[in-house]
């Protein structure tokens, strides 16, 4: 049986057809990212807002290693914090570029000069200038949430704004969990 030109034209053109309308009914079906969840994002505001507060101001006391310079600032900030009604929900340290604790604003904590310049979170944000997070354990076997935020000064890191937060408060304020504060994007 012979088919006519015309025929085989119309059979390939129905073909080309349907693979293309599969094509597209498979891109449509396609699951698009999801974008951050209300947890994340709620995360993720705070800790920018945490850093638009304190970053600036802080890095000049980093910069010169002056300790009385960095506790009073975190002073003035927290306490204008509480009078706005909006006080942090972290501990907040500073360190200077070797990785030593210059001030800490740590709820219930006394300040001490720590050397925090072997821990990875801080190596790889001291190396890489950028926002690095991970999550520690204390020995009570609670965990922390930590943000650490290059202080930069004409493109060189002078010291680091670290932020910690108590997993299980960020699950009871914010509803997040571990995945979604290991995959918030909180930018450089």
């Amino acid at each position: 049986m012979a088919v006519c030109p015309a025929a085989r034209r119309h059979k390939k053109g129905f073909g080309t057809t349907v693979l293309m309308l599969v094509a597209a009914l498979a891109a449509a079906c396609t699951p698009s990212a999801p974008g951050p969840s209300k947890a994340s994002e709620a995360f993720r505001q705070e800790v920018l807002a945490a850093r638009e507060s304190l970053s600036a101001s802080l890095t000049d006391a980093a910069a010169n290693r002056e300790p009385r310079a960095a506790g009073r600032i975190l002073e003035q900030t927290c306490s204008l914090a509480v009078e706005s009604g909006r006080p942090f929900a972290c501990g907040i340290t500073v360190l200077d570029q070797h990785g030593i604790t210059l001030a800490s604003a740590t709820p219930g904590a006394a300040i001490r000069r720590l050397d925090y310049s072997r821990y990875e979170v801080v190596t790889t944000a001291m190396r890489e200038r950028k926002i690095v997070k991970t999550k520690l354990y204390l020995q009570d076997r609670s965990a922390l949430y930590v943000v650490a935020i290059p202080l930069e000064r004409r493109g060189e890191v002078v010291g680091l704004l670290v932020l910690a937060f108590d997993q299980s408060d960020l699950r009871s304020r914010h509803g997040l969990t571990e995945e979604e504060f290991q995959n918030v994007d909180l930018g450089r």
